[in-house]
């Protein structure tokens, strides 16, 4: 439940630049035709659409592709559409045609449609588990026979995604924005009342690192006033790549595992001490459950989730407007850059594809959008209008937008197996969560990685 949701607001209030989106519509296609239709883009939006250059490019003969995914790439009811649609729709006579599943059984619905001949044409890769397993198993196929993958329509970030997804030198996923997978989300009222040097400051110094973000926690927890560090699910892997080495990546075509480098060592021993320090919220105590109001109570310090927890009407549980503001991840002092997980916006061409010429003119669409002037200012207008976004949160989501284009790094690891994957990525957390020593974990798990990576790559040997 915990991922579906975090796709559905991923989706949902997108986008990553200039994608006004119409996502996390959980009804079925039946239902959808209520008395209250989807909003249309007012008429200066659709002539800013109409004012675009799609190149040289004509009508689709099939304008029609097939969406296999838990939301509706279709506005919800009263929603405005997402210009990137309503480009696809107007320019090339595009239709999205949602084929809705759930968490749970998207992978075998989408399974028993290939198998079936009755393949749709994009599934959603942004959970960065599409590949390599998935791959490997038949479900997908590359895009290279209908995107060109040297474009300038991609950006620095997004042609390093799409580098991460290549097998055999064919890519398997179309990364079209990128953003960061964890910002730190705090409440400036807080930080003054509890004497700490603000974040923002801290970044603009070249002085937001680990060790600062560390002696912050110190200032701030005591377990007596029932004052802790962070909380949410989405801290631990996302830190970890801030070393700029990932769990479980590809190189040259190859499934790397990197569980015992020395770089995610040191990221796992730094949140085992944070935990020592009894730092991060006890989550054991809380029931497992996660408690975002207590950073309006002043109670923890961070929230760490990607900026989609900022696209919600009511944002009360952070504070009022004006006090919620959030940073980057802290750098790691010992890596030669800034690096910062990713986030992406991305498709995966499904086996069979019907219409894999629409699902790249969609696909082009997106892309677009990302770059066009009149997107960026109907995004950053809902923002603002929709979520009570100020100034200086706008100025910071472009600042972790552009670093994270910069150096974005993935863990391809929940692109295992299923089982393995969630046997390492609760190993990964474990150091944060309960206290356990990596070095524990890390043996527990090492012979799981490996004999899973040889695996892999002995199917990519025979078959690609």
């Amino acid at each position: 439940m915990k991922n579906f949701k975090r796709v559905l607001a991923f989706t949902a209030a997108i986008a990553l630049i200039g994608s006004m989106t119409a996502c996390g519509n959980s009804s079925t296609p039946a239902e959808t035709t209520a008395t209250t239709a989807p909003k249309e883009l007012d008429e200066e939006d659709k002539s800013a659409v109409a004012e675009v250059d799609i190149g040289e490019d004509e009508k689709l003969e099939n304008g029609t592709i097939k969406w296999l995914a838990t939301y509706d790439i279709n506005p919800d009811l009263g929603k405005p559409k997402m210009f990137a649609l309503e480009l696809f729709e107007s320019k090339y006579g595009g239709k999205v045609e949602w084929i809705p599943t759930t968490w749970d059984n998207r992978y075998n619905d989408l399974s028993t449609n290939v198998l079936g001949g009755s393949s749709p044409d994009l599934f959603p890769a942004q959970e960065f588990d599409t590949f390599p397993s998935k791959v490997i198993d038949g479900m997908f196929e590359s895009f290279d026979d209908y995107l060109d993958f040297d474009s300038d329509l991609w950006s620095d970030g997004c042609k390093k995604l799409a580098e991460l997804h290549t097998i055999g030198g064919k890519h398997y996923v179309a990364p079209v924005a990128t953003d960061s997978k964890c910002v730190m989300i705090y409440n400036k009222k807080t930080i003054e009342e509890n004497g700490l040097a603000d974040p923002v400051e801290l970044l603009e110094e070249g002085n937001w690192t680990w060790d600062t973000f560390r002696q912050m926690c110190l200032d701030y927890c005591d377990r007596e006033e029932d004052k802790f560090a962070y909380d949410s699910w989405y801290f631990e892997t996302q830190f970890i790549l801030t070393t700029g080495t990932a769990p479980i990546s590809m190189e040259n075509g190859k499934v790397v595992n990197n569980i015992s480098s020395a770089a995610v060592e040191r990221a796992e021993n730094f949140m085992y001490n944070l935990k020592k320090d009894d730092l991060p919220l006890p989550k054991a105590e809380f029931n497992w459950t996660e408690q975002p109001y207590r950073i309006s109570e002043g109670k923890t310090l961070f929230w760490p989730c990607a900026t989609w927890a900022l696209w919600e009407a009511d944002l009360s549980k952070f504070g009022e407007q004006g006090e919620i503001m959030f940073v980057p991840m802290p750098k790691d002092p010992e890596a030669d850059n800034y690096y910062l997980p990713a986030n992406m916006d991305a498709y995966a061409l499904c086996k069979g594809a019907p219409n894999p010429e629409g699902a790249a003119a969609f696909i082009k669409c997106k892309l677009i959008a990302e770059q066009d002037e009149s997107a960026l200012a109907i995004t950053e207008k809902q923002y603002r209008e929709d979520y009570g976004w100020t100034d200086e949160m706008i100025d910071m989501w472009h600042k972790v937008r552009e670093m994270t284009d910069a150096n974005p790094v993935a863990s391809i690891h929940m692109g295992l197996p299923t089982e393995q994957a969630n046997i390492i990525d609760d190993a990964i957390k474990q150091a944060s969560f309960n206290g356990t020593d990596w070095t524990v974990k890390r043996e527990e798990i090492a012979t799981l990685c490996q004999e899973t990576v040889d695996e892999l790559n002995k199917k990519i040997e025979e078959n690609f």
